[in-house]
């Protein structure tokens, strides 16, 4: 019997090799076949813009211009491949993936994708705030700073025991450096997992965003430290949710790191849209790049990009109808009377600047990887009633704290 056993599992082992090597055959051929059609989409787009006689320098941008706009048109079957390799990744039992953007990627004990960030010195994002808040404090103007979650939680090893995140000792070390200089923060991290819903209807199974739940849920905390701290009078109306409709959309969304690894892999969300029941009435001006454009109406109407959720791909980024990302928008809305926010944001942001509108007059949101002038100036200019910076646990190391860049 032991001996028929061991050869049902040698049979088992060689037919699944025999199947790996089929699939990896198929797609060197389809790899093949792409390349050869990748060199003359090449070729025809670059003899159709290069003119003969141009400099080597016009050439040579001209052969990139075209080497691009052949991958984008020529490369046969990618999300194929894609899909294939996280199949392949995921009948090995693969909780690893190596990945050229993120260098890994992870697959929890809750079967999400995630990636893991880096010890960093946050040193110089303190210094910059420290100069952010005194800059505010000239002009009376209240400085909050509030702490998004990263996707994995402190104190639970979801990752794989030999792989260290360090995303939220990172943010210990610079809540602690701001309350050194009574600087005030909201870390919504405490309690965020203890509120009645699941890691996987907290954040996304594919992506790194939180849901739209989890930032409704923490929208609330927001609003309470206003009121409680900053003289705000957001009526409770506007953080109950059964004033909400909530829509979901089954098997709707694959998020950025999902769609690095395949459906296959990863899976595919659901997306909940959440949207006001009550009356609202809105101007909504959008400004980047010397341009303006204006969106009149209610909330679905103003402030929606409909478009990410009426666009089939799921890789869609449906997150994005919560409008984002610009460098700067200004939120008005007709119905409220006062209250007025400045808030500094990454992508996290996105949700709840439009959540914040429906209570407040006047919500202005900027992203200071866009938008490239003095924060201090345009809080004169505009006079907020508090200056919030709302950032998620990936936030060191970049950009996100050059407050008065200018170019």
């Amino acid at each position: 019997m032991k001996f028929i056993n061991l050869f049902k599992t040698h049979k088992a082992e060689k037919i699944t090799a025999i199947i790996f090597m089929a699939i990896i055959f198929g797609m060197m051929s389809g790899l093949l076949f792409s390349a050869r059609s990748l060199a003359s989409g090449f070729l025809t787009d670059y003899r159709a813009t290069v003119m003969p006689g141009t400099s080597i320098s016009e050439r040579v941008r001209g052969a990139a211009g075209s080497l691009e706009r052949a991958v984008n048109n020529d490369l046969q079957n990618r999300e194929d491949y894609v899909n294939i390799y996280g199949w392949i990744q995921k009948s090995m039992g693969k909780s690893i993936i190596s990945d050229a953007g993120y260098g890994q990627l992870y697959k929890t004990k809750y079967d999400q994708i995630t990636f893991a960030v880096s010890k960093q010195d946050v040193s110089e994002e303190l210094e910059s705030m420290y100069a952010l808040k005194a800059q505010l404090d000239e002009l009376n103007i209240p400085l909050l700073y509030i702490q998004a979650p990263f996707k994995l939680p402190e104190g639970e090893q979801q990752l794989p025991l030999e792989v260290k995140d360090y995303a939220n000792e990172n943010v210990d070390l610079f809540l602690e450096g701001l309350g050194s200089k009574g600087i005030d923060y909201l870390d919504l991290r405490e309690g965020f997992w203890d509120q009645g819903l699941t890691q996987n209807q907290l954040f996304f199974d594919t992506d790194h965003h939180w849901t739209i739940d989890a930032a409704f849920k923490s929208y609330g905390h927001i609003a309470e430290r206003l009121n409680s701290d900053y003289g705000f009078k957001i009526d409770e109306k506007y953080t109950d949710l059964d004033n909400y409709d909530r829509k979901t959309y089954e098997d709707f969304y694959i998020g950025s790191m999902g769609r690095r690894v395949g459906e296959a892999y990863g899976g595919v969300d659901d997306f909940t849209l959440i949207t006001p029941k009550f009356d609202t009435d809105y101007t909504l001006y959008e400004r980047e790049y010397g341009g303006e454009k204006v969106y009149e109406g209610n909330f679905n109407d103003a402030i929606l990009t409909k478009s990410y959720l009426e666009e089939k791909p799921l890789e869609t980024n449906r997150y994005a109808v919560y409008h984002g990302d610009n460098a700067e928008l200004e939120f008005v809305n007709h119905n409220v009377d006062d209250g007025k926010i400045l808030m500094i944001k990454d992508s996290f942001g996105l949700p709840i600047y439009c959540f914040l509108s429906t209570g407040v007059q006047e919500v202005r949101a900027l992203d200071v990887r866009l938008f490239k002038e003095s924060i201090a100036e345009y809080a004169k200019a505009n006079q907020p009633d508090v200056v919030i910076i709302l950032y998620n646990a990936d936030c060191f190391g970049g950009t996100m704290f050059d407050f008065n860049a200018k170019q």
